[in-house]
């Protein structure tokens, strides 16, 4: 009777299926209960941003009317005074048309960069700078244009170089129209060769051998100093560049490496300096032998001065005397003159002309 009752005791009160079953109804609450508490917080989260927002774009539509209040719709800082100032005759009735400023615009409202692109696309200008100074003033100042040369057609060293058909050009090749005979404007060296038909006033020139000739404009003054003076650059021939200077010196260049050509010259014109000759022709093409003509110094000749008759002065009569008085001073030049003759007669072998010497190498 004993080990039935036993039995009976230890006998689970469920079965295996029922407690997988309770298992999965427990797994189920627990993640109905966190998705719950997941949504809760998703929902205090958003709730938190939405007023962070509110608080920001309040901040910023109070801010921005205290700034419109403040600055922007302020009259006192309203444009009433447009200072132009510039180094060149570009005038300020059309600086201020091409800045498009209007009279009594806000000073704040008024974009600085905007306004210099505009001024900039002006044939004239070059630098441009725009400032504002409160409450009610703006200042504008302009750096021109400045001409390194003019620019002619290929028969203008034939016919005689007109100022008014041709066009003046500035250091980045811009081509500038000029306006009357400005006497600086008339030293200026002068490119020659140049199709004018192809020429855009306000448009930089598209040209290799017109980009070298400025180049070398450029760079004869910064290593040359005053020894050289470029009058004239003869493009027409697009393989070489050949330069007249002011003393009529002729130089041939290549259009590339003209540094090196440049201090080749530098050479050339201090072995001219230290042996007294004169540079008449180089061709700077070879780089070495480089072929030189040179120039001898003219030597002035003193002419004798012809020898006057003294006149006699035996035998005189009293009618005569007058004659014997004028003629002393007569003999005394005779005198002079003789001497003269003879320092002319030992100066014989001198000539007045200059000549040219046969063409000789020249090592750089």
């Amino acid at each position: 009777m004993s080990k039935r009752r036993s039995t009976k005791q230890n006998r689970r009160l469920s079965t295996t299926r029922q407690r997988r079953q309770q298992h999965l109804l427990d797994v189920k609450v627990r993640a109905r209960r966190a998705s719950a508490r997941r949504l809760q917080k998703g929902f205090l989260v958003l709730s938190l941003l939405l007023i962070l927002l509110s608080l920001l774009g309040a901040g910023l539509f109070g801010a921005q009317r205290l700034l419109n209040s403040l600055f922007f719709t302020n009259p006192d800082y309203a444009v009433h005074s447009v200072e132009v100032t510039s180094d060149g005759d570009l005038e300020r009735d059309a600086v201020l048309r091409a800045a498009q400023i209007e009279d009594g615009a806000n000073i704040f409202s008024i974009n600085l960069s905007a306004v210099e692109d505009r001024l900039r696309a002006l044939a004239q200008v070059e630098e441009v700078d725009v400032q504002r100074l409160l409450p009610d003033k703006l200042v504008i100042v302009i750096q021109e244009r400045r001409p390194i040369a003019w620019i002619a057609s290929a028969d203008a060293n034939k016919t005689g170089f007109n100022y008014d058909g041709a066009f003046l050009m500035d250091r980045r090749g811009i081509v500038l129209q000029p306006k009357g005979s400005a006497p600086e404007y008339m030293t200026l060296p002068v490119i020659i060769g140049v199709d004018l038909k192809k020429v855009t006033v306000g448009q930089p020139i598209d040209s290799d051998p017109v980009k070298a000739a400025l180049e070398l404009i450029r760079e004869c003054p910064e290593m040359l100093q005053s020894r050289f003076q470029i009058a004239t650059i003869d493009v027409s021939k697009e393989y070489s560049l050949v330069v007249t200077d002011k003393q009529r010196s002729l130089v041939t260049f290549s259009p590339d490496d003209l540094t090196d050509q440049v201090r080749r010259l530098a050479m050339l014109l201090s072995y001219c300096d230290k042996n007294s000759k004169e540079l008449q022709s180089a061709n700077l093409m070879a780089e070495r032998n480089i072929p030189v003509v040179f120039n001898e110094p003219a030597v002035s000749v003193a002419s004798p001065s012809p020898q006057p008759v003294a006149q006699p002065t035996s035998s005189p009569q009293p009618q005569a005397q007058p004659i014997v008085r004028r003629a002393l001073p007569v003999t005394r030049s005779a005198h002079k003159a003789e001497k003269a003759d003879k320092s002319a007669s030992a100066n014989k072998n001198t000539h007045k002309k200059t000549k040219s010497s046969e063409i000789k190498p020249f090592n750089g």
